[in-house]
């Protein structure tokens, strides 16, 4: 009970709770959104052999720089395979450092008890947890930042080379999750503390330089080996692609092009259930401007920067605001320990009323995200249908000896399966494949297309379509076992799948 009571203790149970939250039910949802663009191109890769290309249904497709794919390949390769857990792995972890980040910052900055709330407010946040389950980048940026802004309050007013040096690398590390708001961002997070009292002028000095230079030449490390090691007939740039998505969409924006209210309504509503608290916090910092603490200060102009960097911001789309969503719920913490020492509450919570709150937010998101959500995204959808391939195809011969084509019908992608064989074929749905026929024909086509010899016997057809539409290629049906996506728990209940998945299997001659 002793070491329960303990700070250690405290952050123990904060820590494993999250862990809890982040964890039940992760591996049993099927893919969501960009997800299968994270699996395709992962698995591309893992089955080429080419790391440094990223190909998305056989395309060239430099969306994002490496290492978020590299990790998800690195956790694949640790766990035997790529599958939901390794594909979601990386973002649960800088979810979890997140929260200890969270902690840590607070703990330094304000007054004992706030980093351990606003470790729970964020530990708790609905769609902070949300996107932790989601193998995407915006987790990996949130911890990225956190982690730069940790390391800088450190030692604000330590001028050495080491101390330089892992600032800059992990503002290069975070540039190479999704893009150059991995340097903005904690710039801009950092810029009204360090241009206070003249600081900045201690902080310019050749160490500085030296250290940006060599968390430069980090940065560009994985586009030189892409330009070295990389397929020469490869179509697209890494740097050209860093300037058309951080750039060119910030002043001339191509897609993703959101109100410029967005953030000030989705702000509030990626900070819930605790986003009142963060709002009584800035009115009455607002209020008391003039005498509350300078790193209070310090955190609301940061959040006022962010705010007004996303808002400038051609291109706006709801989670872009994650970033902002742990400095906010650590403002609300803030001001939750502010009352808590007017008050003179008892306890590192103020009483029974907090730890009943998280202890009942905990179990809601254990319950929704852990439980409910996967029960409803099981049963049918991607997963089973993956399954069911694997097993019909089975039977004849082990997954890896099967060639996989996947043809687009009607504009409509391919969902990932995984073979653990050759990298699937894709067939573009402009291309002038056989819509009607027989299987003579497709295999003929193929083999002509492609330029290679497609063995009927070893090759597994793979197309997706709306429901309700026609059956695609159903001429294949007369010698393949026909296998299509069945629903969903969720969707028994409540409406039929959208996007229908069908494989032709060819039974044995």
């Amino acid at each position: 009970m002793k070491f329960w009571a303990s700070d250690r203790g405290a952050l123990a149970l904060l820590l494993g709770a999250c862990a809890l939250i982040l964890l039940l039910g992760l591996g049993t949802r099927e893919l969501w959104g960009a997800e299968t663009r994270w699996a395709n191109i992962a698995l591309q890769m893992l089955q080429s052999g080419d790391y440094f290309d990223p190909y998305l249904k056989g395309a060239a497709y430099y969306d994002k720089p490496l290492p978020s794919y590299w990790l998800i390949t690195a956790t694949a390769w640790l766990t035997g395979g790529l599958g939901h857990w390794s594909l979601r792995l990386s973002s649960v972890i800088a979810a979890w450092l997140s929260v200890w980040l969270v902690y840590l910052i607070g703990e330094r900055l304000y007054r004992k008890g706030t980093g351990l709330i606003a470790g729970w407010m964020l530990a708790t946040t609905f769609y902070f947890a949300f996107w932790a389950r989601v193998a995407t980048a915006d987790i990996l940026t949130v911890c990225g930042v956190l982690a730069a802004v940790w390391w800088y309050w450190r030692g604000p007013d330590d001028t050495r080379f080491s101390r330089y040096l892992v600032f800059f690398l992990l503002l290069s590390l975070t540039s190479l999750f999704k893009g150059l708001i991995g340097f903005i961002l904690p710039g801009l997070l950092l810029l009204p503390h360090v241009s206070q009292d003249g600081r900045w002028k201690r902080h310019l000095n050749l160490r500085l330089c030296m250290a940006l230079m060599v968390a430069g030449a980090f940065y560009m490390t994985p586009f030189v080996l892409s330009h070295v090691y990389g397929a020469p007939t490869y179509g697209e740039s890494g740097l050209g692609l860093v300037l058309r998505e951080n750039v060119v969409r910030f002043f001339q924006p191509f897609d993703n092009i959101g109100p410029i209210y967005t953030y000030l309504l989705y702000l509030p509503v990626y900070t819930l259930p605790w986003t009142p608290f963060w709002l009584l916090a800035l009115w009455c910092a607002l209020r008391n401007w003039r005498i509350i603490e300078p790193d209070t200060r310090w955190l609301i102009w940061g959040l006022g920067l962010l705010m007004l960097f996303f808002t400038a911001s051609g291109s706006r789309r709801s989670y872009y605001v994650l970033p902002l969503v742990p400095f906010a719920q650590l403002l609300g913490a803030w001001w939750v320990t502010r009352r808590m020492a007017e008050r003179k509450a008892p306890g590192r919570f103020g009483g029974r009323g907090w730890k009943i709150g998280f202890g009942l937010t905990t179990g809601l998101l254990l319950a929704v995200l852990g439980v409910l959500y996967p029960w409803t995204n099981s049963g049918g959808g991607v997963v089973q249908f993956g399954e069911t391939v694997r097993f019909e195809a089975g039977k004849r011969a082990p997954l890896s000896q099967w060639h996989m084509v996947m043809i687009e019908v009607d504009n409509k992608v391919p969902m990932y399966l995984q073979t653990g064989g050759a990298p699937f074929y894709y067939v573009s749905g402009t291309q002038d494949f056989p819509r009607t026929g027989d299987t003579a024909a497709l295999m003929t086509w193929l083999d002509n297309t492609s330029g290679r010899h497609w063995d009927p016997q070893r090759t597994i057809i793979v197309a997706q379509y709306r429901n309700g539409d026609a059956l695609p290629l159903n001429y294949l049906g007369v010698d393949h076992q026909v296998i299509t996506t069945t629903p969903t728990n969720g969707e028994r209940i409540f409406h039929a799948r959208e996007e229908q998945s069908v494989a032709f299997i060819p039974r044995a001659e």
